[in-house]
């Protein structure tokens, strides 16, 4: 199956999902986000202050099953707690079938002494691989450009896009939407976004 993303595609992250998206739009899914103080920076969302991972559990106990065409589930990879065979068996009974590492390990793990640089996206990239031998769809986000090499190698067809996330993105606010704009195939067939300020984004929207 060939890919559905094209390098034009429009892609956002947010914090309320859509049950439909148009054309070849794009949506990655972190409800957490809406757990942060307000006017938050997006650093704050790769902080242990809250549980990235139950709070995606959550909301998709609240969901109806629909077909959520184009929507990327955002979670911690590295998570040595989470649930995964319940977070996998919840995305497919509410029709989500894309899943993206974010915040990335690159962002999230600070090099320790005598502790490989790359042990956490080895282990970020091995539970990916687990979902896609789920057949989930995958969006591969990352804090360093030569991460994206590792990541189309492991990944290979399941992989639809590189999300790019340099460190100086996370001192962007946080909001209900947060767009990312396309940078079209950078030296391979995969599409490559990079998140942008959006300053008309809407003010995100707390649970009742």
């Amino acid at each position: 199956m060939g890919r559905p993303v094209k390098g034009s595609a429009i892609c956002r992250i947010t914090t309320h999902i859509s049950p439909a998206i148009k054309g070849t739009s794009l949506e990655i899914f972190a409800p957490s986000l809406r757990s942060l103080p307000d006017n938050s920076m997006l650093v704050m969302a790769t902080l242990p202050i809250i549980d990235w991972n139950d709070c995606l559990l959550r909301d998709l106990r609240g969901l109806a099953k629909q077909q959520f065409v184009g929507v990327y589930a955002a979670m911690v990879m590295i998570d040595p707690f989470a649930c995964w065979e319940d977070i996998a068996d919840l995305l497919k009974d509410v029709g989500i079938c894309g899943v993206i590492n974010f915040p990335p390990a690159s962002i999230l793990e600070q090099p320790s002494a005598g502790i490989p640089a790359n042990s956490g996206q080895e282990i970020e990239l091995r539970r990916m691989e687990w979902f896609a031998s789920l057949g989930f769809r995958m969006l591969f986000a990352t804090a360093r450009r030569s991460e994206m090499t590792a990541a189309e190698t492991r990944l290979g067809s399941q992989l639809e896009g590189i999300v790019n996330m340099p460190e100086e993105s996370f001192s962007l606010k946080v909001c209900d939407e947060m767009k990312l704009v396309s940078l079209g195939l950078q030296k391979s067939s995969i599409p490559t976004f990079s998140l942008c300020a959006a300053p008309g984004s809407k003010r995100i929207r707390r649970k009742e």
